[in-house]
């Protein structure tokens, strides 16, 4: 750099400019797309103004790269940043950067998709796994075209005019949370292999037989409908690469005339409801349970999705840990018991909260420990099933010692580390269930 610039200078000024870009989507948006083709994701700049550590433990030149672009949009003279910077052979340098992927290996075509079926001319459908949408983007075989988007805009800049995509930064960062942490509904995306982008004039070729289709050479996959998704998709790929769940892709083989006919069709559309995405994304009645107490109730932001449960930020069972009580205690046979026990289980758990709520954060106390759900969904179920109402639930609980010097709890291996056997967890049903039997 110049002499006079420094590291820490140049994070005080694009600290400057932060408050101003986090008001102005659209430039949030511009910025994305250029500082894209230095594999610089949305994601990552979303992390750096938002996190001063992660600014400070940047890389040099993604620093510059954004501290240039603060300056193109936000600064009052037109003097050329680059120039006042750095030096002109470091100017031809950050032009060639290019963000290293946490991934040595990237798809490469042909490539295969099993387990796809033919739903039309040209047109195929197939469940891919979060982690191959992911790949897919980082790969460079799917990507924006903003000739068949229904929200691509133009933008007014200095250099000319620009096509821009229409990202919420919020949106964004839900869908990337949500994603790493296992949480984000199934829905369908639309990608399009550009006609006349395989190399030898051919993107698809479809095994019937087999129900494979294969991605040939050259083909290109514009994002017809899922932009948010898939660049989210991807930001939580860079982070994670074993991502759960999965998404139904729609493959087609179109125009861009035919692809914009497509997104009017889509525009008058109806939407496929939540509910049966979610029914298409789990596969025990015991996760449905769960996700609807995710998603209101006594345990919304208590329950994790990862496999360690961090308490210091409210959370006190793991998603796993849960639906498998639910499973052994319960015993559901349909989805119609799925409201039902949702509710069972929220009643219980808005008594235990309400009663020992001091213990939630009590260091010897284990009563809000991930295991010890085991036994809460025991003695709820119990307890519905003897018709006990949950009022009671203090002076049941008040029978059993929680604390961590209690001999029980080292005697039946809760205080144990890494995995819990089936023993065990009956063990600790016995003795929930015990505490109704005295």
């Amino acid at each position: 750099m110049k002499v006079g610039k420094t590291k820490e200078l140049l994070i005080e000024n694009i600290k400057a400019k932060i408050p101003l870009l986090v008001q102005n989507d659209l430039i949030l948006d511009e910025i994305s797309i250029q500082l894209h083709k230095h594999n610089i994701s949305i994601g990552n700049i979303l992390e750096m103004i938002n996190d001063e550590n992660v600014l400070r433990e940047a890389n040099l030149q993604e620093l510059l790269l954004l501290g240039e672009q603060l300056h193109l949009k936000f600064a009052d003279t037109d003097d050329d940043w680059g120039v006042e910077w750095l030096n002109p052979s470091e100017i031809k340098e950050l032009r060639l950067y290019i963000k290293e992927s946490p991934y040595e290996e990237i798809l490469a075509l042909p490539y295969t998709f099993e387990n796809v079926l033919k739903t039309g001319h040209n047109e195929y459908v197939a469940v891919i796994p979060n982690a191959v949408i992911g790949k897919l983007w980082m790969s460079g075989i799917t990507m924006y075209n903003p000739n068949i988007q229904r929200q691509a805009r133009k933008k007014k800049v200095k250099n000319g005019i620009i096509e821009v995509m229409n990202l919420n930064p919020k949106s964004l960062r839900d869908i990337e949370k949500q994603t790493l942490e296992g949480d984000l509904i199934t829905s369908t995306l639309r990608y399009n292999a550009k006609v006349g982008s395989g190399t030898d004039g051919i993107e698809f070729i479809y095994d019937e037989k087999e129900k494979a289709l294969t991605l040939l050479e050259g083909a290109l996959l514009d994002v017809l409908d899922g932009a948010h998704r898939t660049f989210s998709i991807y930001n939580a790929y860079m982070k994670k690469a074993d991502l759960a769940g999965n998404m139904i892709v729609i493959f087609s083989n179109m125009t861009e005339a035919q692809c914009k006919r497509v997104q009017v069709d889509m525009a008058k559309a109806n939407p496929i409801p939540k509910p049966r995405l979610q029914e298409l994304a789990k596969d025990k009645l015991s996760d449905e349970v769960v996700i609807e107490l995710k998603a209101d109730g006594e345990l919304k932001g208590r329950i994790t999705s990862n496999s360690n449960v961090k308490y210091s930020f409210g959370e006190v069972v793991t998603f796993s840990e849960l639906s498998n009580a639910i499973d052994q205690s319960f015993h559901l046979e349909n989805r119609l018991e799925v409201i039902k026990v949702a509710k069972v289980i929220n009643d219980y758990m808005m008594y235990l909260f309400a009663y020992y709520k001091a213990n939630l954060f009590a260091k010897n106390s284990l009563m809000f420990k991930s295991r010890m759900f085991i036994g809460h969904i025991e003695l709820a179920a119990r307890m519905f099933e003897h018709n006990i109402p949950f009022e009671s639930l203090k002076k049941v609980l008040d029978k059993l010692d929680f604390t961590i010097d209690n001999p029980l709890w080292e005697e039946i291996g809760v205080l144990k580390y890494g995995s819990f056997s089936s023993r065990s967890r009956t063990k600790i049903q016995n003795v929930f269930q015990q505490l109704i039997q005295e």
